[in-house]
């Protein structure tokens, strides 16, 4: 069966997670075709769409292939038939397809069918219609037809960045989806057990508990750790499922966190770290050198504390910032103190060993790293 996957705004990004939660599931898949919108493999495993969806931080949406008939009218008049009751409602993705969409609405109305032609917009199209459920949304690429079956539920994403009650303007910055992108990077299914160190307002350990992991999280700062404390018990209200689930949040500087946590405790060590003060682009070289090096040695110190608390199977996903200055970048070059420490770097496929995630307007990019222990 052939699946289609339409991306995020950082594909390279979505791909990876993709590719890591199949591996994770022992799904073997073989890719097709790749966009800087659209991601498609073939597997011979059935793949729950639905389910897919509901982990996927980096896929707006995904569809299956449908068998081309005559021409892709035909296919998808005779999809449309087999499928649908009553009135017939689908929407067929691309403006170009716009006559396509109203060559298939005449030609149901000339075998006697109620049809509504629904013009593709975006994501919202197809929610605020239904038709994912109806079996009538279409995606045509190169000339297969593809029926979208799964969406990404952004209201879940936005409930949980901005609806919760412990918000910080100067921590918890990460974005819900690149959380949840991270903690699926790391291959391991739950319930495995998710540290956050660097834990902010604790939106990677939201993530997670959404997810089904059992979660601890640390930081130095009291506010952040009370902050945490409030989204935790925040979201283990709204979402029953999540009560079984077992949460540890403390207060904790991370360069003495194996004080406080048991050795070889820890299946998944997923973190944004301090990345240092929010730059607004006028710093100087001087300032963002001073910065790298604080970051290495800050660094440096976490990973030796992590050598003790990882199991020997544990995964590590971390973020290493680097700074935009002038049109480059200035890079912390902390590698090979991290490898010292008894790690290896592991790529995340055969085309990416790291993977950038950076907007045009952000001073600041977040080069993510994996890491195993020797």
């Amino acid at each position: 069966m052939l699946y289609l996957f339409e991306l995020g705004h950082q594909p390279h990004i979505s791909i990876a997670e993709i590719e890591s939660v199949l591996k994770a599931h022992q799904v073997t898949f073989e890719e097709k075709l790749q966009t800087d919108r659209f991601f498609v493999l073939y597997t011979e495993d059935p793949l729950d769409m639905e389910s897919l969806m509901d982990q996927l931080g980096g896929t707006k949406l995904m569809g299956f292939y449908i068998e081309q008939r005559k021409s892709i009218e035909q296919t998808i008049f005779e999809f449309l038939l087999e499928n649908q009751t009553g009135k017939i409602v689908f929407s067929v993705e691309n403006a170009k397809n716009r006559n396509l969409g109203i060559a298939i609405k005449r030609k149901l109305k000339d075998a006697n069918y109620s049809a509504r032609y629904i013009e593709y917009k975006n994501t919202a199209t197809l929610l605020h219609n239904k038709l994912v459920e109806k079996k009538g949304a279409f995606f045509i690429l190169h000339g297969e037809v593809f029926v979208i079956s799964g969406i990404q539920k952004l209201e879940g994403f936005a409930q949980r960045d901005f609806d919760k009650p412990g918000v910080d303007a100067k921590s918890g910055m990460l974005p819900p989806k690149l959380a949840r992108i991270m903690i699926n990077l790391a291959r391991k299914t739950p319930p495995a057990t998710v540290l956050d160190p660097f834990c902010g307002s604790g939106v990677l350990l939201m993530e997670a508990l959404d997810m089904g992991y059992h979660v601890v999280g640390s930081d130095n700062s009291a506010r952040a750790i009370e902050d945490t404390h409030k989204n935790i018990e925040w979201i283990v209200t709204a979402e029953p499922k999540i009560q079984k689930l077992s949460s540890h949040v403390f207060l904790e500087d991370v360069r003495n966190i194996s004080h406080s946590l048991q050795p070889k405790s820890i299946d998944i060590i997923a973190t944004e770290p301090y990345m240092g003060k929010p730059l607004t682009g006028k710093e100087g070289e001087l300032f963002l050198k001073e910065q790298r090096q604080e970051l290495k040695d800050l660094y440096h110190d976490a990973f030796r504390e992590f050598h003790t608390i990882l199991k020997d199977d544990g995964v590590i996903i971390f973020i290493i910032p680097r700074f935009y200055y002038r049109k480059e970048w200035i890079i912390i070059d902390c590698l090979r103190e991290i490898l010292s420490l008894g790690f290896v770097q592991v790529p995340f496929n055969k085309d990416d060993d790291t993977l950038l995630y950076h907007r045009v307007s952000q001073h600041v990019g977040r080069e993510i790293f994996q890491f195993v222990k020797k």
